[in-house]
């Protein structure tokens, strides 16, 4: 009796449960920088931000992705702000500058 009641409490539950929210996500692509980039020089970082995965950020003319390079060794941090270029395909550009020789990592925050 006591499972039988438990299973029509647990149905009743699902019943009046509201429907699942897919949420908001995108993906952000960003190819690595040339090699041989030296130290002081200038990546033009090319940073891709759709929706889903399939489609640019409805606000794409607004959004301002950010793309962060952290200095392996002592995590110094330097974070560089990219502007839209083509705001139809979620096209952005970063100026980025190492301002170090040595081993960097990269990472891009979709701003959405």
């Amino acid at each position: 009796m006591r499972n039988a009641l438990f299973g029509v409490v647990a149905v009743a539950a699902l019943a009046f449960a509201g429907p699942a929210s897919a949420g908001c996500w995108a993906t952000a692509d960003l190819a690595p920088p040339p090699h041989g980039t030296a130290a002081g020089e200038v990546w033009t970082a090319e940073v891709i931000i759709l929706q889903h995965g399939r489609n640019p950020l409805p606000d794409a003319g607004d959004a301002r992705p950010k793309v962060t390079i952290v200095r392996v060794a002592d995590g110094d941090r330097h974070t560089f702000t990219a502007r839209p270029t083509n705001v139809a395909a979620g096209l952005y550009e970063a100026r980025v500058i190492f301002p170090s020789a040595g081993a960097w990592r990269y990472e891009v925050f979709d701003g959405f």
